[in-house]
């Protein structure tokens, strides 16, 4: 034991912790690892640290946020001359750290975004998506009319669990077909033509994304585009004489072409 000295300013264990922000476990632990050891003592035994052993800490502590392992610092602090190769080391870890967790944010990001885009979605937040201020209103008319039907019973169990992206991209694929469309009726394509049986099958197609559409069942909702003035306003808004030329295109391709109007 070394008694303490007047020739040297010395700080108690207590002094040294708050000092530092750490604890003095955290000070005892580090003596015995070996990696700073007070040499002087007060005379109740109390560890003294010098200037000296300060300037170690604060090497201990800078070497830490490197992500260094105490075992590391030791050798370090014990031989200066390899200190600039273990701090190379330890920064091509530090670099391939960082990749990884940059890789793990970007992962979190997109999960955090599908989770925010996934939920589900209100009638109002639906009919945002879809373009219907109206639609709370359609769902309840539709409910009325079909809601014992088969179909119904699918169109639920299919979108039940659908998020808000589901719905982007259903009305995506609505958006697409009806662009062909209604450059099929600017381009004056014969209702009764191969490409018009194209495209009402792709249309069929679109529509069965929410329940079984036979061509049958096809041509019967077809009717509602010339009767239900809603209907026909959402086609003709889109192309003037849409909504006849597609009921006109699905009559042929279903095999009603004698209730066309062409």
């Amino acid at each position: 034991m070394t008694a303490m000295t007047n020739n040297e300013e010395l700080y108690t264990v207590g002094e040294v912790a708050n000092a530092f922000g750490i604890t003095v476990r955290t000070l005892h632990h580090w003596e015995q690892a070996g990696l700073v050891e007070p040499v002087y003592r007060s005379w109740s035994n109390y560890r003294l640290y010098t200037p000296d052993d300060l300037e170690r800490i604060q090497h201990i502590l800078v070497y830490r946020t490197t992500g260094m392992k105490l075992s590391e610092i030791k050798k370090v602090l014990s031989h200066p001359t390899s200190n600039r190769e273990h701090l190379r080391r330890q920064h091509e870890r530090l670099l391939e750290e960082r990749s990884r967790i940059d890789g793990m944010v970007v992962a979190v990001e997109k999960l955090l975004e599908q989770a925010m885009n996934n939920h589900k979605p209100t009638l109002e937040e639906i009919g945002e998506i879809l373009g219907d201020p109206n639609h709370t209103e359609h769902q309840a008319e539709a409910q009325e009319a079909y809601g014992d039907t088969a179909g119904w019973a699918q169109y639920q169990d299919r979108t039940d669990n659908w998020g808000a992206s589901d719905w982007e991209d259903s009305k995506q694929r609505f958006d697409a077909i009806d662009a062909k469309l209604a450059d099929a009726v600017r381009r004056d394509v014969p209702t009764d033509s191969a490409e018009a049986a194209e495209l009402v099958e792709e249309h069929r197609k679109v529509i069965a994304q929410f329940f079984d559409v036979t061509p049958e069942m096809q041509f019967q909702i077809s009717r509602g585009y010339i009767a239900d003035e809603r209907f026909k306003r959402y086609y003709e808004e889109r192309q003037p004489g849409l909504a006849q030329w597609l009921a006109d295109a699905i009559a042929h391709a279903t095999g009603h072409g004698d209730e066309s109007s062409s």
